[in-house]
């Protein structure tokens, strides 16, 4: 007979995908409160003080999205993002993440990301790789009742495509069991899903996306043995 987790484990990767459960607040924006749940406001990183002011909700091609409404000079610069909620991560699970765009003035990257527990106290690294860089996009303080994290892993979408309507993209990969930062073992800790719009011009513009879908769709081999990296993580620009 086989063991009720085990069993239970079975039946989660028989189920087809639309059955199993989003791990995304909010996915499609259909809650009351604007943005609900998604991350848009980064004063502690140093190139999105102003991020927040260029989010919105709104809706386009029949689809309620969050809208970021870029300035002249902008997209070619730092751009816009926005983020889902931190939610937690199993070391060594595969996920499936989807997400759709429209891009009528700009193209854009979607990235899956991972953080642990920063072992570090302070703002800047101490290890040899980064000579002491001040860390800002791979790390977040302590905030929201959460300790301060560092990022470990990202997982990389394809580029949704430019153009006047909705697109599409999606990838599975596979977490690391634990990792290495500033020495120390860490393991998996959260799942974000982040996506950032960007041009090389100086026009101003627009870009939307919604349905921020995330399925746990296979638990951590037995026995997984993982690769250890480096301080800085693992960044998979490889669209599968």
């Amino acid at each position: 007979m086989l063991r009720p987790c085990l069993a239970a484990a079975l039946v989660l990767a028989a189920l087809p995908l639309h059955a199993q459960t989003n791990l995304i607040p909010n996915p499609s924006f259909s809650d009351p409160a604007p943005l609900k749940s998604y991350r848009v406001d980064f004063q502690y990183q140093d190139w999105y003080k102003k991020n927040v002011t260029y989010l919105s909700q709104g809706e386009i091609g029949g689809k309620k999205c969050a809208v970021i409404s870029l300035p002249p000079g902008i997209a070619g610069n730092e751009g816009g993002k926005i983020e889902t909620a931190l939610v937690p991560a199993e070391p060594g699970a595969t996920y499936r993440v989807e997400v759709s765009a429209y891009l009528p003035d700009f193209s854009a990257k979607i990235h899956c990301e991972c953080y642990a527990v920063d072992p570090r106290t302070d703002l800047v690294r101490a290890d040899e790789e980064s000579k002491g860089v001040r860390v800002t996009i791979a790390r977040m303080p302590a905030m929201n009742g959460l300790p301060a994290l560092v990022q470990i892993y990202r997982a990389q979408l394809p580029d949704p495509a430019k153009g006047n309507k909705w697109s599409k993209v999606e990838r599975e990969f596979t977490l690391p069991m634990d990792w290495k930062a500033a020495g120390k073992t860490v393991k998996p800790a959260y799942l974000t899903i982040k996506a950032y719009t960007y041009e090389a011009t100086m026009g101003a513009g627009k870009a939307y996306f919604t349905d921020f879908k995330l399925f746990k769709i296979k638990g951590p081999a037995p026995g997984s043995v993982p690769k250890q990296g480096g301080a800085g993580g693992v960044y998979d620009n490889k669209p599968q």
